[in-house]
């Protein structure tokens, strides 16, 4: 009853136009549904970029935080601070290993323990106040003194703040710095302060400084018994407000001069003592700098030197009192001297006489040959005092020459050939054949090498050698050496024969004569700016050197030596 198909015709256009009346809403609904699933593509790839960004960010952040974690891990270790960080309670929950690196342990003997553990027990209250009002907070700090294995003691200068959250207490944070060098040196400085004040305070002499403006700062104990002044009255004070205006002068015109030259100055002046007397004092200033080299005080030391004035005065007078005795007993043995020669020289003529006239009565010649032989003992011995006299009058007692010694040691030679030939002796002479040029009293210098060689004629056996040497050491010095073959000196007397009147045990029979021919011969070569002394040697006899200073050989002409 119904149709399979059904045949309808119409035309293309109204086809056409019905069928987009139709399509027209699928089409913006489609349209809509394309649009919409673009937007979601690109939201969604926009959202995988940025969690893919974000990702990476994460990453880095990470890498970042972990590097930041092994720089401040490196840090920590390297800081020369104790880092450390505790609990509510006190306990260590970390530390660097600067506090291992001191103790010579590791950071995990430390963990858990409190911080009041690690100091001494006179420090730990000090510590326990750092945990106190932690919700205070700001920073604590304290100096604890740390007690480590072996018995050794470091003193930390302790800082610590509370760690607080949201007003909660998580717990703390710190460091500790050791100081221990600082304290010692502080200590060591303290002592030596102590010491120096100590130094300062017993020194005898009266010390004082005051600033550049001339106030005193300080005095020692000897100070105020010097000036008789409590230093409690006078700290502060310029000296004009205390001192006399005399004595105030001489202060400031040397601390001007210091200050205008600088370094230290002496001087001698009269210094009110006790406020009664005044005394000569010695006054020594000097400037105190300042680590900067800029002059802040001035350090001033008194010297009493009124005793040492007063012996110097009494030497002097007692010097002068000495001078003059000298001199009156050398012009009363001059005196002496020649009035003994007059006499003298009437008993020798007339013993004379009486040996030529009595020539055939033997027993009065000898008798007359005893009187005359006392009589030249008598005479050689004023001439010797003579001697002594003239050598100790300051006037008229040298005519100094430059000479050649050879010129002036040879005619003494000839003059003892007949004691030589008497006591059948040798006399071996080397004195060179350069100038032995010196500044000598001719005359005088004669004297001394007659008698050194009588003195080695006299005491040398009989046909025994003499030896007399010269010449000029390296330091330009001229040295006489006369050797003999006698009995020698005892080592005791070698310095005493030089002296007036003294003699050598070995000649005290009567051949060693008066005593004063070597002092005379000490007298003379010191005078002439050299020494003599005498020497045994081991051979048997004795040696005696004299020793000048020498001149140029440019100074003199070489002497005649014929």
């Amino acid at each position: 009853t119904q149709p399979l198909v059904i045949m309808v015709e119409e035309s293309m256009d109204s086809a056409m136009a019905r069928w987009q009346q139709d399509v027209i809403g699928y089409l913006y609904v489609g349209f809509a549904a394309c649009a919409l699933m673009l937007l979601l593509s690109i939201v969604a790839w926009r959202g995988l970029r940025s969690r893919e960004a974000a990702r990476r960010m994460a990453r880095q952040v990470q890498v970042r935080i972990a590097q930041s974690e092994r720089e401040l891990a490196v840090l920590m270790r390297s800081v020369q601070e104790v880092i450390f960080r505790t609990n509510t309670a006190g306990r260590i929950t970390f530390v660097n290993a600067r506090l291992a690196l001191i103790t010579g342990g590791s950071e995990s003997q430390t963990i858990g323990r409190t911080l009041q553990e690690l100091v001494e027990p006179s420090y730990r209250s000090a510590v326990e106040n750092l945990f106190a009002r932690a919700e205070a907070g700001g920073v604590r700090t304290c100096q604890a003194m740390f007690h480590l294995d072996g018995g050794r003691q470091l003193l930390f200068d302790v800082a610590m703040v509370p760690l607080l959250e949201n007003g909660k207490l998580m717990g703390y944070a710190g460091s500790a710095v050791d100081i221990t060098e600082r304290w010692v040196a502080q200590q060591e400085l303290q002592n030596e302060l102590e010491f120096r004040g100590l130094v300062l305070e017993v020194n005898p002499l009266p010390i004082s400084m005051t600033d550049i403006q001339g106030r005193l700062m300080m005095v020692n104990r000897a100070w105020e018994a010097y000036k008789g002044r409590d230093r409690a009255q006078v700290i502060g004070l310029r000296l004009a407000d205390f001192l006399p205006a005399e004595e105030v002068a001489v202060h400031e015109s040397a601390d001007r001069q210091l200050l205008g030259e600088g370094g230290q100055t002496m001087f001698e002046t009269r210094v009110l003592h006790g406020g009664k007397t005044w005394r000569d004092t010695r006054i020594t200033k000097a400037l105190v700098y300042d680590a900067g080299g800029q002059a802040t005080a001035i350090l001033c030391t008194l010297m009493d030197v009124s005793d040492f004035r007063a012996a110097e005065r009494l030497t002097r007078q007692a010097q002068e009192a000495s001078d003059e005795a000298a001199r009156s007993k050398s012009e009363f043995v001059a005196n002496m001297s020649h009035e003994l020669r007059t006499p003298l020289q009437s008993i020798m003529g007339f013993s004379e006489l009486g040996m030529f006239r009595s020539k055939a009565d033997a027993r009065l010649t000898g008798m007359f040959e005893d009187i005359h032989r006392s009589g030249e003992r008598m005479l050689s011995l004023v001439n010797d005092l003579l001697d002594v006299a003239k050598l100790e009058s300051t006037v008229g007692t040298f005519q100094l020459e430059r000479v050649d010694l050879r010129g002036v040691i040879y005619p003494v030679l000839r003059e003892l050939d007949p004691l030589l030939a008497q006591r059948k002796l040798r006399l071996d002479v080397a004195l060179g054949d350069l100038p032995l040029t010196a500044k000598v009293d001719p005359v005088r210098f004669q004297q001394v090498i007659r008698n050194v060689l009588a003195n080695a004629i006299k005491f040398s056996p009989q046909a025994s050698s003499i030896t007399l040497l010269g010449r000029m050491d390296s330091r330009g010095q001229i040295r006489l050496a006369v050797r003999d073959h006698g009995p020698g000196i005892p080592e005791e007397e070698l310095g005493a024969i030089f002296e007036a009147f003294k003699q050598s045990s070995t000649t005290k029979d009567g051949s060693g004569g008066t005593g004063l021919g070597l002092a005379i011969c000490k007298k003379i070569v010191e005078a002439l700016g050299g020494r003599i002394y005498a020497e045994n040697v081991k051979q048997g006899g004795s040696v005696f050197h004299i020793i000048l200073p020498a001149r140029g050989f440019s100074e003199t002409i070489p002497a005649e030596l014929q």
